[in-house]
């Protein structure tokens, strides 16, 4: 630890193991990881994607200069609350939750006063999980969101900008929680949602020979952590069945224009289908 700063990744899961991995050399940092799992904690030291491994929360958050929770969203805040006493002054927490608008109450009114917090979503995943599934190129090319709170110091939010380039990705914006989360409703929990929708029932005579590139892309993500999403389905409710009546409303149309034959009515709805998904793919953040 030739700097001195010390880096803390709380869960080391998909997401906790492939941020330990892609900062590791992020400013000369020791980089310091907490899991209750044994077998992953042995892992992660074996393949080199922390210096140190605890069981203990705060013995990893003990001294750190940033200290990123990549745990379900539900226990952060009582992790903070057991170890208020570790955190040290001056110290940056983040964390990588899909829902921000609660998270972002809750982690500041848990932190000592001389700790800043600013929120992250880093833009990435895949349909499996587990440390084991972990890897250092799993943010590159990708999106991430800073959500930072009216308390968020400027250096602070420069600090998760710098760490968000750092792992590789490429397309960074910062938003406010509630912003974030309206639009995560769309961009990933709908995604979800009709992935889980689309393999909830389906033709019992399909096979394997029936399927192309069409199925695996819209079912992707339908190979789903059942535990994790429900929380993030229900943590956003609001703005989930928002988008899901949107989502309802379009099958509507598409249904009716389908049912009664109307070539060109159809024609002209999927043009416009086509137009805002080439408009959406090209909007980059500002």
């Amino acid at each position: 630890m030739e700097s001195g700063f010390k880096i803390a990744v709380i869960g080391l899961g998909l997401i906790g193991g492939s941020l330990a991995y892609a900062l590791r050399g992020f400013k000369k940092a020791g980089i310091a990881g907490c899991d209750i799992d044994p077998a992953t904690r042995a892992a992660a030291i074996k393949n080199k994607a922390v210096s140190a491994a605890y069981d203990n929360a705060g013995d990893a958050i003990d001294g750190a200069d940033l200290v990123v929770f990549c745990t379900y969203p539900d226990i952060i805040g009582k992790l903070i609350e057991e170890n208020k006493s570790r955190f040290k002054p001056g110290a940056v927490v983040s964390d990588v939750c899909g829902v921000k608008s609660r998270v972002s109450k809750q982690i500041p009114a848990a932190l000592p006063d001389n700790v800043d917090y600013v929120g992250g979503h880093p833009m990435a995943g895949k349909e499996v999980d587990g440390f084991e599934n972990a890897s250092s190129e799993l943010f590159w090319m990708s999106g991430f969101i800073i959500t930072p709170v009216e308390s968020s110091k400027p250096e602070s939010v420069e600090l998760i900008r710098e760490m968000a380039k750092y792992i590789g990705a490429t397309r960074i914006a910062v938003a406010g929680p509630e912003e974030h989360d309206r639009v995560i409703a769309y961009t990933s929990d709908l995604m979800h949602v009709a992935a889980s929708a689309l393999c909830l029932d389906y033709p019992k005579e399909m096979n394997r020979a029936y399927t192309a590139g069409a199925f695996r892309d819209c079912t992707r993500v339908a190979r789903i952590n059942g535990e994790l999403w429900s929380s993030l389905f229900i943590s956003n409710k609001d703005n989930v069945i928002s988008e899901i009546d949107r989502l309802s409303a379009s099958l509507g149309r598409i249904r009716e224009l389908v049912k009664s034959g109307d070539r060109e009515g159809l024609e002209r709805l999927l043009d416009t289908v086509c137009e805002n998904k080439i408009t959406m793919q090209e909007k980059e953040p500002e």
